[in-house]
């Protein structure tokens, strides 16, 4: 078939189409709505699943990347390991620094203590925030941004000054006034801090926007005492490869330093990375089992609405093949119908896939988003489920003797 011939089939074929669509409004809309459901619950899947993998991404940067591993306090649950454990010290700085001492694969470690809900008060207002002492490695590990204002200083650290960072959203409840609370001093812990910077914010369900930041420095001379015990202690790797390693010499070490007392356990963020992944994934293929459903269900009504059409329209393919319609002309006619059938159903489907990604910022855990990439895949299915969908019956017709066709 030359390329002129090819065309002129195509031009007639689809008039031919758009002629019976038109004749069949209330039947082409019934048959498509399965492929509007299965494109929309694509296009819905696609946008979640984006969202759920940057998510993800956000959460390995605020739990600091693959290179950290943390060291955890574990309780004694009997009588005689409470009795066992009273001969340990407790996990304290003093071990992480004996670590990056002796161990070369540790480079640092990363001083934190959750100060838990505290009473703030600033310019008469009160509420409550998130109180935490962090060092430098904290803010820059877990990617702290700061919206306005300054982060701390190597002077702020070494003179253990009391100054303070604080989130958006802990402004908002304590600060009324004009303008914003840099340079302003709140009270805490009966202590005053200067406001030197505030938080970006991440959302209205992030807990770092009701965070109180004040230097560790500051926590260890005025609140906690230097070396004091600490319930978690993050080490800084300088590589991953031979983690389990890593892992076993910190548990033998820390055992020793303890007096032979087992009452730290270690926890890499790439377990906790997995444990993510896992749940992600199990939403993901809830996802594409809905969207893959629904585009199968509008499949196999469309096969079946073809099938019914040849079996109206026999006659009809009898006259064509009788004025010298070939196999492939008929098939032609077929496989376009049944594609245009689906794209009556896949074009408003991918119009209202798109309006979940204009919903307010903060509906949903994690926002939605979609690219041209998701908009082809969609149209891509659309195009595919059609020409799936009308294989067989398109076949059928092109195979029909026009002999017999034209008894009917």
């Amino acid at each position: 078939m030359n390329a002129k011939r090819l065309v002129t089939v195509l031009f007639t074929n689809i008039k031919l189409c758009f002629l019976e669509i038109l004749t069949n409004k209330a039947r082409t809309f019934i048959t498509s709505l399965g492929i509007f459901l299965g494109v929309t619950s694509l296009l819905v899947n696609l946008a979640f699943v984006r969202a759920m993998d940057e998510n993800i991404r956000k959460n390995m940067e605020r739990i600091g990347g693959l290179n950290l591993l943390t060291l955890k306090t574990v309780e004694p649950v009997t009588v005689e390991e409470k009795v066992f454990f009273q001969r340990s010290p407790g996990l304290t700085i003093k071990d992480g620094e004996v670590l990056v001492c002796e161990n070369e694969n540790i480079t640092g470690i990363i001083k934190e203590k959750d100060l838990r809900w505290q009473y703030i008060t600033l310019e008469g207002n009160h509420g409550g925030g998130h109180l935490k002492a962090v060092d430098t490695n904290y803010i820059n590990i877990y990617n702290y941004r700061i919206g306005k204002g300054r982060s701390f200083t190597r002077f702020d650290f070494e003179g253990r000054k009391p100054v303070c960072i604080i989130g958006p959203r802990l402004v908002e409840r304590l600060w009324e006034k004009s303008g914003d609370p840099i340079g302003k001093n709140l009270t805490v812990k009966s202590l005053t801090f200067e406001i030197v910077g505030i938080l970006d914010s991440e959302g209205m369900r992030s807990r770092r926007d009701m965070e109180c930041l004040i230097p560790y420095s500051v926590y260890e001379k005025k609140i906690g005492g230097k070396g004091g015990k600490v319930d978690e202690l993050a080490l800084i790797l300088s590589k991953i490869d031979n983690i389990t390693q890593v892992e076993e010499y910190i548990e033998d070490r820390i055992q020793t330093l303890h007096r032979g007392v087992k009452d730290v356990e270690t926890e890499t963020n790439a377990d906790k990375i997995k444990e993510m992944k896992s749940a992600s994934a199990g939403i993901q293929i809830l996802l594409w089992a809905i969207a893959g459903i629904s585009l199968l269900v509008g499949g196999i009504s469309i096969m079946n609405i073809m099938f019914a059409t040849i079996g109206d329209r026999i006659r009809e393919i009898g006259i064509r093949k009788a004025l010298g319609a070939k196999k492939l002309d008929i098939f032609i006619q077929f496989i376009i119908e049944a594609i245009l059938v689906c794209s009556v159903g896949g074009s408003p489907g991918i119009i209202t896939g798109t309006l979940i990604t204009l919903v307010p910022p903060g509906t949903f855990p994690f926002n939605p988003q979609l690219t041209i990439s998701d908009y082809s895949l969609a149209f891509g299915f659309t195009v595919l489920s059609g020409f799936i969908s009308g294989f067989v019956p398109a076949l059928k017709a092109a195979q029909m003797q026009p002999i017999e066709a034209l008894r009917y």
